[in-house]
């Protein structure tokens, strides 16, 4: 338990001379290795025209759209 405090502060003093732009890169090579592969996906861009229609969209139907997570799922949940 010692020797992993010990590793901990190492490799903070370590992340600490990094650039905020690695430190974010960091980040994201860590959460990748806590999310199940099956979980993770590349995610795919809109194709143009995909779900083109005879009218025009509405600010409705951006807010019909917009993602409104619960606290739920915010936590994790």
């Amino acid at each position: 338990m010692i020797a992993d405090t010990q590793l901990m502060e190492k490799i903070v003093v370590m992340v600490r001379q990094l650039s905020p732009e690695y430190r974010l890169r960091l980040i994201q090579r860590i959460t990748e290795t806590l999310i199940p592969s099956s979980v993770s996906q590349e995610s795919k861009p809109l194709q143009f025209g995909k779900y083109k229609g005879n009218r025009m969209s509405t600010p409705e139907d951006f807010v019909v759209a917009e993602w409104r997570p619960t606290d739920r799922e915010l936590n994790g949940g």
